[in-house]
């Protein structure tokens, strides 16, 4: 008798610290569910909770399993949470039950791919990283391709027109105004098609960051391609670092945040606050448009955000259907973050999805084939 007592006495605080932390994720997961419905320029703070969407949503399923292997009734406690994010979930991670169609003729492949300004990395002289770069965008055979963070003289073998000759891609809608050279403005964005470019104008949002559309002549009708990038959290490298080690950064605005941590807290707050505008400006023009409509771009948020669940409300996204594994396409975290999109209107068919693995930026190029219905 005295050795049941002994040992329930141990099992049961084990017990209620596990079901503690249990309620901690459950809570967790929720406020992430709130992320994508709250705007963070009214609310913010569960803004934070979508950023780490995936390992949460996972902690719960985690937790469930155990219960359900002590066959404890606790693992109830995720059922409803689980159930309802569980397409968010599959904004993250995938696995590809379809297989993938082959590209015929008259589909279209798409290429979205923030390019960092084509800034050489370490160890590549200048057109040493231009022609790796070119090569690199070429062996996908774009039709349609949509850059972020493009910064490119017109003129010259590494210039637009050179690019366009390398790409077979002859039309485009570049956003990059004579104001913004001279500011040295890295936010533009640009479109390359193999298709007429009919009409094409681009808008920035208050932030300096930008927004391009052209309206694409194919195959007899009008599409409508759309190329955005929204607010970053303008993490320098330092920044980065202090995620693995706080103290080897330089002091920045200390009246405003003294400590190492408040730092990049207000820096991401600011830069979800400043993004909710700009995804409802966003998904009014998609609304609006007459064409269908195709949507690439750098969000700079997770498939669990306010901006991503704002502006693919009208549209489709390939990751659920063909997507495998987890999608990662910035590759500067070790953290899976999914902040590059390509999206579409139903009258459209995604028939693949891939991730490019590259280390020429920051973030790793997205393709689909899409297919008109």
């Amino acid at each position: 008798m005295k050795s049941k007592k002994k040992k329930s006495n141990i099992i049961q605080p084990i017990t209620g610290l596990f079901l503690f932390c249990h309620f901690m994720v459950v809570a967790a997961l929720i406020f992430s569910l709130l992320a994508g419905i709250i705007p963070p320029d009214k609310l913010w703070i569960f803004s934070f909770f979508g950023l780490v969407y995936l390992p949460v949503y996972i902690a719960n399923i985690g937790f469930t399993a155990i219960w359900i292997l002590l066959r404890r009734k606790y693992w109830l406690l995720s059922l409803i949470p689980l159930v309802l994010g569980f397409m968010i979930f599959r904004g993250h991670f995938n696995i590809n039950f379809h297989g993938e169609q082959a590209k015929k003729t008259g589909d279209i492949k798409v290429m979205t791919f923030n390019v960092r300004s084509f800034q050489p990395t370490d160890g590549f002289s200048h057109d040493e990283f231009m022609r790796k770069s070119f090569a690199n965008i070429e062996k996908e055979h774009p039709d349609i391709i949509c850059f972020q963070e493009y910064n490119l003289p017109d003129e010259g073998k590494f210039g637009l027109e050179g690019l366009k000759r390398r790409l077979g891609l002859p039309y485009s809608a570049n956003s990059m105004p004579e104001s913004n050279i001279k500011k040295n403005n890295i936010t533009d964005v640009n479109i390359l098609s193999r298709y007429p470019v009919m009409e094409s104008k681009h808008f920035d949002f208050n932030s300096g960051y930008s927004c391009q559309y052209a309206d694409i002549l194919y195959r007899n009708q009008t599409i409508r391609v759309i190329c955005i990038h929204l607010q970053s959290y303008m993490l320098y490298t330092e920044e980065k670092v202090i995620l693995h080690a706080p103290r080897t950064f330089t002091n920045f605005d200390e009246n405003r945040i003294s400590h190492d941590s408040r730092k990049i807290a207000w820096k991401l707050r600011w830069a979800l606050k400043q993004r909710a505008p700009e995804a409802r400006n966003v998904a009014d023009f998609v609304s609006k448009s007459p064409y269908p409509v195709i949507l690439c771009g750098d969000f700079n948020d997770t498939p669990a955000s306010y901006a991503y669940r704002t502006i693919s409300k009208s549209l489709e996204d390939p990751f659920p259907i063909y997507g495998n594994g987890i999608a990662r396409t910035y590759n500067e975290s070790k953290y899976p973050f999914r902040i590059d999109y390509i999206l579409y209107s139903d009258r459209f068919s995604s028939l693949d999805y891939h991730v490019i693995p590259t280390k020429l930026s920051d973030h790793n190029p997205v393709t689909s084939i899409l297919r008109m219905k």
